[in-house]
């Protein structure tokens, strides 16, 4: 009698990763179904990553299937409690909030099912567009959120479109952070209460410092001062261990609080600082570079941080070479002179990246590109900072992709 080959175990687990890589999931719940042996390597996959998320305009048989899925996602790990082990990511992310996200905020299985999860590595929740309030949340889901958010074990957490989160909840130990328009409440020690004034006005302390800080990326998206101060409550409980930002700001020019910066930032209070990348728009006005430069100027004790990277988008500004406002704005003179501040004096490199409209076009009677007479433009302009002999200072002019959008 033959006997069959068997295949090297490293071998199967290499051919189930392929499977996954391919995201041929019908062929991996097959292979659960195909040996009692397939089934733990099969299982580890497919429950690895879990996603609860609607897009679009969802209607109500999409909210009861993503309802469905919630409870019996909550059914398999009761009957099986070793599959919770296999989850290492989860999302659970609403689309424009329609209904107002009850499958969020009332839903009684979803707390059940986040405290069935103790070895998740990746969390992002939230809302992709449109905002959620803490407030609606049920009691039990704010406590299935506050213990999640400071497991141990989470290394990366992504917080989007949240508004009124206490500010402990986010005191993690987690090592990657992203941001996403999310206020903060700062919570009153005499009358435990949560005050929005707190945040507005500036008159708030750091969160305390967490037990075990490892926190080293921070990836932050603003719209409005209040996200600014309740970004700088979790950078500041962070800062031992923080060494790169990454800012995203987009001003909104018809809001009266629809700018990033000041705030209350002080990079002098972050002496694991290496790197500063922020990403801004002109507006019409250029409100947020000013703004920048305010916080620049603001610093406290001389700062640790090495490299600077600034990206301003041009979004309204058709003609940019046409425009004398652009390469002569006050910003470019207050930026150069707040670098040459002693505070500043480990800053090694700053890198400028500048996008605009590119087009062909008639200038003092011939035709030239925009992106191209632009950047010589803003050459002259930073002529300083370019024959700084102590900084690396480069300086990249960009046009638009035909898809690109703000």
């Amino acid at each position: 009698m033959t006997s069959v080959p068997r295949l090297p175990p490293e071998l199967i687990a290499l051919i189930f990763d392929c499977i996954v890589a391919d995201k041929d999931w019908p062929t991996l719940k097959s292979c659960a179904v195909l040996s009692s042996a397939y089934l733990p390597l099969a299982r580890k996959r497919l429950f690895s990553e879990i996603t609860l998320r609607l897009r679009g305009s969802p209607n109500p048989i999409a909210i009861r299937d993503v309802v469905r899925r919630i409870q019996g996602l909550c059914d398999l790990l009761a009957r099986n409690p070793d599959t919770s082990r296999c989850v290492r990511s989860i999302a659970v992310l609403d689309s424009y909030p329609v209904y107002d996200s009850q499958w969020i905020t009332q839903q009684t299985a979803l707390p059940r099912l986040l405290d069935m999860l103790h070895h998740v590595r990746t969390l992002s929740f939230g809302c992709e567009v449109g905002y959620l309030q803490w407030s609606l949340f049920s009691v039990e889901l704010r406590e299935a959120l506050r213990t999640l958010f400071r497991s141990p074990l989470l290394t990366k957490l992504e917080v989007c479109n949240l508004g009124g989160v206490p500010g402990t909840a986010l005191n993690t130990s987690v090592r990657f952070m992203y941001l996403n328009n999310v206020n903060t409440l700062r919570e009153d020690p005499v009358s435990a209460m949560f005050s929005m004034d707190q945040v507005e006005t500036g008159t708030v302390d750091p969160l305390p410092p967490t037990r075990d800080i490892r926190l080293c990326y921070l990836h932050i998206r603003t719209v409005s001062m209040v996200n600014t101060n309740s970004a700088w409550g979790v950078i500041e409980a962070h800062a031992d261990k923080l060494k790169f930002i990454r800012w995203r700001c987009w001003e909104d020019a018809q809001a009266r609080d629809g700018v990033s910066f000041p705030g209350l930032l002080d990079l002098g209070k972050l002496p694991a600082l290496r790197k500063l990348s922020v990403r801004m728009s002109y507006g019409k006005v250029g409100r947020d570079l000013l703004g920048f430069c305010d916080m620049l100027e603001a610093i406290t004790r001389p700062s640790s941080l090495r490299f600077l990277d600034l990206a301003i988008l041009y979004p309204l500004q058709w003609n940019p070479h046409e425009s004398h406002d652009l390469s002569t704005h006050e910003f470019w003179r207050r930026l150069a002179e707040v670098l040459l501040k002693s505070e500043y004096r480990t800053l090694h490199k700053v890198t400028v990246e500048l996008t605009v409209h590119e087009k062909m076009c008639m200038w003092n009677g011939r035709r030239v590109n925009s992106v191209v007479e632009f950047r010589n433009k803003m050459k002259l302009t930073l002529r300083r900072l370019l024959n700084m002999s102590t900084l690396h200072f480069k300086l990249k002019v960009h046009g638009f992709h035909l898809d690109a959008h703000e």
